[in-house]
């Protein structure tokens, strides 16, 4: 990773500050790992009495002391090391967004990785959008019976619209979905919103069955954003690393 001298001024006082946290969360690891292995060897010689009723009536005092100093020590150990972890977690974050643009701007790698968790938004606010836009429609067509004619008409014209709506969007949500699949090395995801029916009973069917391709489809394209946002924030805290 090349930095430019003004990128590095600019991280420069966060990353003293990550540094410092990293090396407390490190040191409170330690110690929460030296507290449990205390506590596990305390318990060792305990009863029921001793960690149920905090030493009541124990039959030996001081393995009760040493149990709950134990017990003490390790709760105060958690809470410092959550306190690390929260810590860290802050200055890693303020660092991620100083050093994301300028991955962004100069690394072919991480570009591809940030460019392939937008790829996924992108496809799964287009699957989303349409997912609604059925749901909508197949809400109306079950909502029958009180309506008046102009209701109904347009309600018909409604769905009318919708299908060939769905006939101009299939294309472009198609190839968003394949450039997704592309930019995280997964097979492309067949949803074929052309070739819908007219008129009749054939629609509603088929609108429901693109709704549960289109659920399908949102729940696959999720995991791959999950999986690249994951390459992207592995790939800054190497980053980190390497400053």
């Amino acid at each position: 990773m090349v930095l430019s001298d003004r990128d590095r001024t600019l991280l420069a006082p966060h990353l003293v500050l990550l540094r410092a946290a990293r090396r407390e969360l490190a040191g409170a690891r330690r110690d929460f790992e030296e507290a449990e292995r205390a506590l596990s060897d305390s318990t060792g010689g305990t009863d029921w009495r001793d960690r149920v009723l905090g030493g009541l009536f124990s039959a030996d005092d001081g393995r009760t002391q040493r149990y709950r100093r134990a017990r003490d020590a390790r709760k105060a150990a958690e809470k410092v090391l959550a306190d690390a972890e929260a810590k860290y977690a802050k200055y890693a974050e303020r660092v991620d967004g100083l050093l994301e643009p300028m991955l962004a701007r100069d690394d072919p790698g991480f570009r591809a990785r940030l460019e392939a968790v937008r790829a996924c938004d992108k496809a799964l606010r287009g699957c989303e959008q349409t997912r609604r836009d059925i749901a909508t429609m197949v809400k109306a067509q079950t909502v029958k019976g009180s309506e008046s004619w102009h209701e109904a008409e347009f309600a018909r014209r409604r769905r009318d619209e919708l299908i060939t709506e769905l006939h101009a969007r299939g294309p472009a949500l198609t190839r968003t979905i394949e450039r997704a699949a592309r930019s995280v090395g997964e097979e492309r995801i067949e949803l074929n919103l052309g070739g819908l029916p007219a008129t009749g009973m054939a629609v509603d069917q088929r609108l429901g069955e693109l709704e549960l391709r289109l659920d399908a489809a949102i729940k696959e394209i999720s995991r791959w954003r999950v999986s690249a946002d994951q390459g992207r924030a592995a790939a800054l805290r190497a980053a980190h690393d390497s400053l």
